[in-house]
């Protein structure tokens, strides 16, 4: 834990970059130790590199966002295969926990709703979003841009996608990241990950290996950063092996910057960002369940990255219906696509 100075400036730090939209919930000293709540069977926590999505408008340089098709997706360059191991590098029969994290929450909130309405109907009637990812595999050689025989392909759940839902209100979720407050360990999101892991029984490497923890934040509790990016993923090395997350922050906090009403109008876009972040998070996941030894193009984007914010034109932002409603989603990079040229798809 930093000293009180340090902290001082982590927060002064933090509260920079936090959107005019969030200025009066700029990140805080956690009221609480989050190292206390992870379990000592969990062992050491390391952090392994993070992927962020970009908000609309901050990406780095060498990312275009606010795009159409035609002017900045780079069709040349596919993703390649990173040299993961055979087993856990991608998500051969996916599983998800969702863990709205924090006494801030209440159940009946829409967005809660909608989130896990979202998640529940993917791989049921109406969904073909989600085959696009099942060109990708395991056990490829490194560098490879197509999948060989005896390799282990991305595949559908084992029953429903969502195995588990939690409404951990025990404490109030205090975010910190370790990139911006420069904590010694993992992030605070990652902890909760595992303290969920533990939660739902998956205290083995084997019970982690296709599974992701998706940590859902209450509003007006923002990482530092969120705004700048609206989500990422990573992964966390433990004594339950790899344990794949999600920090998903309130996206509706900062409206368009996350994707409101970019597919629908009115209030049938409220929760568009919802399903278009938590969509390319998951789809990211499964195609790199550690980054980065999954797929990855030659800059480090992956399949969400390169069609980030595509308004027009082919892979542009659309619905889906599926099973449990209708869901804002952005495409997917496909290396299969336009006989191998490579492009973005929603199906």
């Amino acid at each position: 834990m930093p000293t009180p100075k340090r902290f001082a400036l982590a927060c002064a730090v933090a509260a920079a970059i936090v959107p005019a939209t969030l200025a009066g919930a700029t990140t805080k000293a956690p009221t609480h130790d989050m190292t206390a709540r992870v379990p000592a069977s969990a062992g050491t926590l390391t952090q392994g590199p993070i992927q962020y999505m970009w908000a609309r408008g901050h990406a780095p340089k060498q990312v275009s966002t606010n795009r159409t098709a035609s002017t900045a997706v780079n069709t040349s360059n596919d993703l390649f295969y990173g040299g993961g191991p055979s087993t856990g590098t991608i998500s051969s029969q996916p599983a998800v926990y969702i863990v709205f994290w924090g006494s801030q929450w209440i159940q009946s909130d829409n967005y809660a709703k909608y989130l896990q309405n979202f998640l529940k109907g993917l791989y049921t009637t109406g969904d073909s979003w989600t085959s696009v990812a099942n060109q990708y595999c395991e056990g490829a050689t490194t560098g490879a841009s197509t999948c060989g025989t005896g390799t282990t392909h991305v595949g559908g759940p084992s029953g429903a996608l969502v195995k588990g839902v939690w409404f951990d209100n025990a404490l109030p979720a205090v975010p910190y990241t370790s990139g911006v407050l420069n904590f010694p360990t993992a992030d605070a999101m990652a902890q909760e990950a595992v303290v969920a892991a533990q939660h739902f029984g998956n205290t083995t490497a084997a019970s982690n290996v296709n599974t992701q923890y998706i940590i859902a934040l209450p509003t007006k509790t923002p990482p530092p950063g969120f705004g700048y990016y609206c989500a990422y993923h990573s992964s966390v090395s433990s004594n339950y092996g790899d344990v794949a997350y999600t920090n998903l922050p309130y996206l509706v906090d900062v409206g368009s910057l996350c994707g409101e009403n970019a597919v629908n109008g009115g209030t049938a876009g409220t929760y568009d960002g919802v399903s278009i972040v938590e969509g390319h998070e998951y789809m990211e996941t499964i195609t790199d369940m550690r980054p980065r030894s999954g797929w990855t193009d030659s800059s480090g984007e992956e399949n969400g990255d390169k069609c980030a914010w595509i308004t027009s034109g082919q892979g542009a932002m659309t619905n889906i219906t599926t099973t449990t409603g209708t869901f804002a989603v952005q495409s997917t990079w496909s290396n299969a696509f336009n006989g191998g040229s490579g492009g973005c798809v929603n199906s």
